[in-house]
């Protein structure tokens, strides 16, 4: 096994240790909430001023979860994204999904850019390679980060072997992570309150989101072949 190679396991499990104490810790302090969501006899009223009664102790814990499993390959957040919705509300929830994207996807550029990648798969050097054929590479970066099902980790490859500027990087994962972020928060919050055609419709849009990405990067791979 080769240096780069251990680094990444480690910091793999260590990442995997943090998400089981970070859950653990969040579980605990939502435990009654939990359980009051959980009783179909709760009063909503209550149940809501409950959940939301927690500050930020908890809303730095999540960020951090956000944070950890977005720079973990193959570990999806968007669970915790809509948790942060029914915990936080819309709109401090937007803000913390995107701050824990952010943070999360800047630690693995910062391991890529000190350590380098074990070797890389097929799907990277496609997505590399119709990446590097736009006129505006910055933009297929963006749209990269917007995809829920594309490993962030790709894109962030991608970004390095492109040598874009931390700046335009910082920008691109802020818009890449907003529309994703949006919905998870306002689907949470949706959720919390009962009012499921908002939370099916965000799930639909994520969808939709997903679909309409992959049509504009074939497309966009097509015209540059």
């Amino acid at each position: 096994m080769n240096i780069r190679l251990k680094v990444k396991v480690m910091f793999i499990v260590l990442g995997l240790i943090a998400i089981i104490i970070l859950g653990y810790i969040i579980y605990k302090d939502y435990s009654a909430d939990f359980k009051l969501f959980l009783d179909p006899d709760a009063d909503r009223t209550q149940l809501i001023e409950s959940i939301r009664s927690h500050k930020l102790k908890d809303a730095l814990l999540l960020v951090a979860l956000t944070a950890v499993m977005c720079a973990i390959p193959g570990v999806p957040n968007s669970v915790i994204g809509i948790l942060i919705g029914v915990c936080f509300g819309p709109w401090i929830g937007v803000v913390m999904n995107i701050t824990g994207n952010i943070l999360g996807n800047v630690i693995v550029i910062i391991m890529l850019h000190k350590f380098g990648t074990s070797k890389k798969t097929n799907r990277s050097d496609e997505f590399i390679a119709n990446i590097s054929r736009m006129k505006n590479p910055l933009f297929g970066i963006t749209a990269g980060y917007m995809i829920p099902i594309l490993p962030s980790v790709i894109v962030n490859y991608t970004a390095v072997k492109l040598k874009l500027p931390l700046k335009s990087l910082l920008l691109a994962i802020t818009f890449g992570v907003l529309p994703t972020s949006f919905l998870y928060a306002f689907g949470g919050d949706a959720l919390l309150k009962g009012n499921t055609k908002i939370a099916i419709l965000s799930i639909v849009c994520v969808a939709l989101l997903v679909f309409l990405l992959r049509f504009i990067q074939k497309r966009q791979a097509k015209i540059s072949a």
